[in-house]
């Protein structure tokens, strides 16, 4: 099987599991992602498009959470 010759690859971002996020279910591509160098856990030097996205929705799902959370409640004792 020949060897990968690309010069520049895309950095995929991991899961809390050690998963690579834009393939979760996939242990073996974890497991080449981190021997190959492609892994992070930077945010910032992600470049897979795939896991930019998925950054993307959990950081917007975080911060409506958060805003979620900070609202006064209505209802209560009058």
């Amino acid at each position: 099987m020949p060897r990968d010759r690309r010069k520049k690859r895309d950095r995929h971002a991991l899961t809390a599991d050690g998963m690579v996020l834009c393939n979760p279910r996939d242990r073996e591509a974890a497991h080449r992602a981190e021997t190959e160098g492609i892994a992070t856990d930077d945010r910032a030097a992600v470049t897979c498009p795939s896991c930019r996205a998925l950054l993307y929705q959990l950081d917007k799902a975080r911060t409506e959470d958060e805003q979620r959370s900070e609202q006064p409640r209505r209802g209560g004792s009058q």
